[in-house]
């Protein structure tokens, strides 16, 4: 019995001997996730079921807020532009870094493309620009009466084509998902072309052997080897989309006419002066904060166990 005693203890003391070194480490990045990251959190979530417009006492609503963004008819319009914007750059932030990449890619194995690092870097470019930045760049461009787009339009003997692009209720939001598109190329173009290099050439040979042509063995072969990492950028791409807020807020704060309000744009709207007034709705706007959160981990979820359950079928 005392020996049996004396050997658990003795396991527990070499458990924690080699457990305090790893813990020593992930102490401190725990304490700050902890302070600035699930703490606010639950905070907001707090505040959400309240009405505070953060001078006077909250008084305590419950879920009063979120039956109000049921029957708000901005928060619709700005949801549904989010979703829309959302299933845009999805498609077109997955799509074309992907060909990119494997065009590149190609180009190294084949040597069809010179100095793919030049083009690397030239493509990663943008995504070193801070959103902001972006976005009043983007906006110079976009100028109808000086702005290199309209002008080089006219140029072309397009001028029939130029437009107001970031004041036409039916461009504004086009125009945006292009930058958003532009912007995130390299980012995305990256982790393809890390995947690609994880892919043994073997598999490819081996398909080229058997007649697969260059169509049958990206689709057959690289698409399905690549599956995990298209779920990741899948995953991020609609994360990012959920919470777009810095290059819509720049370029037209949701304007004109709230034709570029996505949920972003619309909780800054309210959480600092709601349309309509200068009051501050930080209970309101907190409730939109928890949406956002739902939205972009609920659909997250859902599209890690699709892209795991394609994988498996694969």
């Amino acid at each position: 019995m005392a020996v049996a005693a004396y050997r658990r203890h003795r396991g527990w003391r070499d458990t924690l001997r080699t457990m305090w070194l790893p813990v020593a480490f992930l102490l401190p990045a725990a304490v700050i996730m902890l302070a600035f990251m699930y703490v606010p959190m639950v905070n907001t979530i707090l505040i959400s079921l309240q009405s505070w417009n953060g001078l006077t006492a909250p008084t305590w609503v419950g879920l009063g807020n979120y039956q109000d963004l049921v029957r708000d008819a901005l928060f619709l319009n700005a949801l549904g532009h989010t979703v829309l914007f959302v299933l845009v750059t999805v498609a077109f932030q997955t799509i074309i870094p992907l060909l990119v990449a494997v065009l590149l890619f190609s180009g190294i194995r084949g040597k069809a493309i010179r100095g793919s690092v030049v083009f690397r870097t030239i493509y990663f470019m943008p995504v070193v620009i801070s959103l902001a930045i972006s976005g009043l760049l983007w906006s110079i461009i976009y100028d109808p009466s000086n702005g290199v787009l309209n002008l080089v339009l006219g140029d072309l003997g397009l001028r029939g084509l130029a437009k107001p692009w970031l004041a036409d209720t039916s461009t504004v939001l086009p125009s945006i998902m292009v930058v958003s598109i532009w912007q995130s190329l390299g980012f995305y173009l990256v982790i393809f072309f890390a995947g690609l290099q994880g892919i043994p050439q073997e598999m490819q040979e081996a398909a080229a052997i058997d007649g697969a042509n260059a169509w049958q063995r990206f689709t057959r072969v690289t698409m399905p080897l690549l599956a995990p990492v298209i779920t990741v950028v899948v995953v991020l791409n609609t994360i990012n989309g959920i919470k777009a807020f810095d290059q819509i807020w720049v370029m037209t704060a949701g304007g004109p006419t709230h034709a570029s309000d996505t949920l972003g744009t619309y909780l800054y709207y309210t959480a600092f002066g709601a349309y309509g007034s200068a009051n501050p709705e930080l209970g309101y706007a907190s409730a939109i904060g928890v949406v956002i959160l739902l939205l972009s981990v609920l659909i997250s979820i859902g599209q890690m166990r699709l892209g795991r359950a394609e994988a498996y079928e694969y």
